[in-house]
């Protein structure tokens, strides 16, 4: 590509009453801050206002200071389409060769000359997910309606990482001027809508019809990557250090933005410098808690200024403002089932500045529907973000305290953890879900160590025998993340699910289970902190001061005096000849390597 330094280029958005109307201010303002080059931002306002409703005075006068020319702009698609506002935005005169459309709802984060990425006809990021490729039929009718030939050229899904036809997010689109691309794009939305054959269209109109329009045009593209169009929504921010950091942000609702530091801290600054966006984001309920402090006493300082407070004073619980971005130490709890995962969680709930929650239900969704489980990464920054707004979560508690036992008591409640400071440790714990997507969990969440515990196989068998019946009986075919139909398994792990279903002797079948957890671990042992049911109880706190440091940014360890050390238990009483000989006919060399003698 041939990168035009000193390249005109003229970014327009829309700016209409109501929820648009603080956004685009936001990403006027952003433009504002960071953009360089030979530019000009422009506000397309939608027609007639009687529809879409008169801007506030607070908003023209904002448009005004920031040099942001306004243009009227008609949706002539439908007006029960408000989508459809953007197409005519491709449209508005301007003297630049290229125009760059962004969604509202998009924030510029660094220093930037777009022109470096829209020298191209035609440049947008292919779509976060492959959802609307999956029907052939759909779009071998959507070609048809236009004559043109089904496309053989395909692209990845930029999260999703799924092979899909030609199908771009619109957020972010740049144009050569001069090509008549709004006219063409507006009829193919037009003739796509009129055809009830083609159903589930809405919201998606626009994305369906930018293909067809490229093809008419014969326009060659370029495909943006995440930097230019980086889905927030589904992904958390990676480092402002990083090579991969965005320049384009699209957040989509302000709760996003409060899950994230950087986003929320960017907003701060720019009511700061621009204060009539201050009122205008108080009168929001969703926006307003942007602009209010978190609920902790304490700003982030250094662990060991940390420490020595904890040793000489007590701490108090005024509110403070974050002013800087904060590491977010956290970590991934997995295991074999019954191999005391819920006793090291209490252990790390009971420790100051720690939060752990066990089996929380929201990871399930992303681990059975997406490959990459991009949003159990971001459940992590909407607990942050909850615990200190001060809202109510949900974890296994009883009378106060972490469940150490779920086999006992299995039960969920609400309640506010007490924290001090924004960078407290949160943990999140599941054995079976999180265990089979080990290295899919290490794609999105890299900085996050998992601990996996493991337990002698004649234990944990025994305990399996007088507890849940899912293990009980080894049914794997109902385990919700894992069983033998998942589509996000390795063939070798198929193989061990079909062999466990297909075999009819229970304590055969709990051996080969044993087996095949015991296996995901060693595959995975380099990247795990692995601990022994047989030294955590009797030993947490040499355990616990063995994990945090492996933990980036964790607080120290301070003993409460609620780590206490406990009684190994034992149920091998209930094993039968059966269930030893299947163990150490199927075990053993599992159970060595874990670091287990296996003797009848």
């Amino acid at each position: 590509m041939v990168y035009l330094q000193n390249m005109k280029y003229c970014l327009v958005f829309v700016c209409q009453s109501g929820e648009l109307e603080v956004k685009s201010l936001l990403l006027a303002s952003s433009l504002k801050r960071y953009l360089q080059g030979d530019y000009e931002c422009v506000a397309a306002i939608p027609q007639p206002a009687t529809r879409w409703g008169p801007l506030s005075a607070n908003t023209q006068t904002l448009l005004n200071k920031l040099n942001i020319r306004t243009v009227a702009i008609t949706n002539r698609i439908d007006d029960n389409y408000p989508i459809g506002n953007k197409v005519d935005c491709l449209g508005i005169e301007t003297t630049a060769p290229r125009l760059i459309f962004l969604d509202s709802d998009i924030l510029c984060l660094r220093k930037c000359h777009l022109a470096h990425w829209f020298s191209a006809p035609f440049s947008a990021k292919p779509a976060d997910l492959a959802t609307l490729t999956y029907d052939l039929r759909r779009w071998q009718r959507i070609y048809q309606l236009f004559d043109l030939p089904f496309p053989t050229e395909r692209l990845l899904a930029t999260v999703s990482g799924e092979l899909m036809l030609p199908y771009f997010n619109s957020g972010v689109i740049g144009i050569q001027t001069g090509l008549g691309f709004s006219a063409v794009w507006e009829d193919c939305c037009r003739v796509i809508d009129a055809d009830s054959a083609i159903t589930d269209k809405r919201p998606w109109l626009d994305q369906l019809a930018l293909p067809m329009a490229l093809m008419k045009l014969n326009l060659p593209h370029h495909s943006l990557d995440e930097r230019l169009n980086y889905p927030a929504h589904l992904k958390p921010l990676p480092p402002s250090s990083a090579f991969s950091s965005p320049v384009l942000c699209h957040y989509h609702w302000p709760s996003v933005i409060r899950r994230e530091p950087g986003l929320k801290q960017l907003v701060n600054d720019l009511v700061n410098v621009y204060p009539l966006l201050k009122p205008m984001l108080l009168a929001v309920p969703e926006w307003a808690p942007v602009l209010q402090p978190n609920i902790c006493s304490k700003p982030r300082r250094r662990w060991s200024s940390w420490l020595n407070s904890k040793l000489t004073t007590v701490v108090t619980t005024q509110r403070s403002t974050l002013t800087t971005p904060f590491a977010t130490p956290e970590a991934i709890i997995t295991g074999i089932p019954r191999s005391g995962t819920s006793y090291l969680c209490r252990l790390l709930h009971d420790l100051p500045e720690c939060v752990v929650i066990n089996e929380p239900t929201p990871i399930y969704q992303p681990l059975t529907q997406y490959y990459y489980p991009w949003p159990v990464a971001t459940y992590y920054q909407e607990l942050r973000r909850d615990i200190l707004e001060g809202q109510a979560i949900e974890n296994k508690m009883y009378n106060g305290q972490m469940i150490e036992d779920t086999a006992i008591i299995d039960v969920r409640t609400r309640y506010k953890p007490t924290v001090t400071r924004p960078d407290f440790l949160i943990a999140t714990k599941n054995t079976l879900a999180y265990l089979v997507r080990i290295p899919q969990l290490k794609r999105v969440m890299p900085a996050a160590p998992i601990i996996a515990c493991v337990r002698h196989p004649f234990d944990t068998i025994a305990s399996w025998k007088t507890t849940f019946p899912h293990l009980q009986q080894a049914q794997v075919n109902e385990f919700p993340v894992g069983h033998p139909n998942d589509p996000f398994l390795s063939h070798w792990q198929t193989q061990r699910l079909g062999e466990i279903a297909a075999t009819p002797q229970v304590a055969v079948k709990r051996a080969l289970l044993w087996r095949y957890l015991a296996e995901c671990v060693l595959l995975n042992r380099n990247q795990l902190i692995l601990v022994r049911y047989e030294e955590l109880v009797p030993f947490p706190e040499t355990i616990l001061r063995q994990i945090l440091p492996r933990i980036p940014g964790a607080p120290p360890f301070v003993n409460t005096g609620k780590i206490i050390p406990s009684t190994l238990r034992h149920k091998r009483e209930v094993l039968t000849t059966e269930d030893k000989a299947a163990i150490l006919d199927l075990c053993q060399d599992s159970a060595l390597a874990l670091g287990y003698e296996l003797n009848f």
